[in-house]
């Protein structure tokens, strides 16, 4: 322990290679491990708090959005945070919000302490991902960037898991108090490990001086961010999150459900179980991207080419799933869950097209734009599903139309990720970027 606190003040050999590698890693995953847990177990601990603390549907719905609204408002700061002092000091400050909001939860006894102790949450967790982007960036080889955030994505989606059915378990004999008890527990327990295990920011890691520039560039101001959200590669992968991922996110963690019980006739419990083999065979895609893409390049086929790939092939599979609804239909499903675990590819193609000093930034810039595109999405599809019905469509043809027209959006956007080279050559990044360091 000594000896590696001690390479921690000194310069590293970078990229990063065998067990050092696989240590920094392991602290990024299993924080975002802890992210995804804190993020899903309302699923699980619903009724009970609605039974303990009488509160109504609409609170709880509420009470669910505050983790987002605090991982939301997090991000532009957090980029700033990145850049400035690095993942380790970023990840590590933020993570003991969530450890005292998990324990304001643990012990609130009203609405408002609920909310504000899961917005704590929402706060402490937001950079869980962020960073991990950030210090693959700067300590890991550019070829690996891919792979790393496909393997990240194997941790975030077992944290899902372990919020469902194993919480179920533990739930008749701690409740949903002991959950939250235990939570921050490990969370703390996370923090310890970041401390002693991530590395210190190197000289050679450090970013550019903030007060170099005659101008002396403000930390939020416009100029700031002006090269990420004006670059040609932002922009052109800029529908892949905001359209694609977070309308996946939108199906993933709200509408798949009411789509299979009032399109397909599902039961509750076949919905449930519909649910649980989607994300499984999610997480098996991640686990496969994890230990294949970086053959694939090998190859000859980069990431880029993969991720057009898979876009394409996830529209078919979408109007497959939305319009035939037949036999086949799982199988559909199935591979809308496949084609889509290459959505979050995007974000690291982007990182890795910025300098260093940018990748705190960057990384939450793009993340912001996943973040408005999910909540979007899940209120559009909502809306058009209720006006559907207003205008006397049957529940299943309201259905129909607005994932339809969903689909539609998605179309315009791959049109978009291709033609984009072609319309966009008045973006020079490299010359926008340079301007501002």
């Amino acid at each position: 322990m000594a000896d590696f606190w001690l390479s921690n003040k000194q310069c590293l050999e970078i990229p990063l290679i065998g067990k050092q590698a696989f240590k920094v890693f392991f602290c990024f995953a299993f924080a975002y491990f802890i992210s995804y847990s804190f993020r899903s177990v309302n699923a699980v601990l619903s009724p009970e708090l609605m039974n303990d603390l009488e509160i109504s549907s609409g609170e709880l719905g509420l009470l669910s959005s505050s983790y987002l609204i605090g991982f939301g408002l997090a991000q532009i700061p957090v980029g700033i945070l990145l850049d400035k002092y690095g993942p380790r000091i970023t990840e590590i400050s933020l993570m003991i919000f969530a450890v005292l909001g998990a324990l304001l939860f643990y012990a609130a006894d009203n609405f408002a302490l609920l909310f504000a102790g899961r917005m704590l949450i929402g706060v402490g967790v937001s950079s869980c991902l962020m960073s991990a982007l950030s210090g693959f960036r700067s300590w890991y080889p550019m070829n690996m960037q891919p792979q790393l955030t496909s393997a990240m994505l194997i941790f975030g989606t077992s944290g899902a898991l372990f919020a469902s059915a194993p919480v179920h378990i533990l739930l008749p004999y701690i409740g949903w108090r002991g959950v939250f008890l235990s939570l921050a527990i490990i969370c703390a327990t996370s923090i310890v490990i970041l401390y002693f295990f991530l590395p210190a920011q190197t000289p050679k890691e450090q970013p550019a001086n903030w007060e170099s520039n005659s101008n002396k560039i403000k930390l939020l101001s416009w100029e700031s961010y002006r090269p990420i959200l004006t670059s040609a590669n932002y922009l052109r992968l800029l529908p892949v999150g905001a359209i694609s991922l977070g309308g996946f996110i939108a199906i993933q963690t709200l509408w798949l459900g009411p789509w299979l019980i009032n399109v397909m006739n599902y039961t509750s419990e076949e919905s449930s179980q519909m649910i649980f083999w989607f994300n499984a065979v999610l997480l098996i895609t991640y686990i496969v991207n994890t230990l294949f893409l970086a053959k694939l390049q090998l190859i000859g086929i980069s990431t880029f080419s993969f991720l057009a790939s898979m876009t394409g092939v996830s529209l078919v599979a979408q109007g497959a799933a939305f319009f035939f609804n037949g036999p086949l239909s799982i199988f559909w499903w199935g591979l809308y869950a496949i084609t889509s675990a290459s959505f979050v590819l995007a974000q690291s193609l982007v990182v890795a097209s910025f300098p260093i000093s940018h990748s705190g930034r960057v990384s939450t810039a793009y993340n912001v734009a996943i973040f408005i595109g999910a909540s979007l999405m899940q209120w559009g599809i909502g809306y058009f599903i209720d006006k559907g019905i207003g205008f006397g469509l049957a529940v299943q043809e309201a259905f129909t139309l607005s994932m339809g027209l969903y689909l539609v959006i998605q179309v315009l956007g791959f049109t978009w990720l291709m033609l984009a080279p072609k319309i966009l050559p008045q973006f020079h990044d490299s010359e926008n970027i340079k301007s501002t360091l």
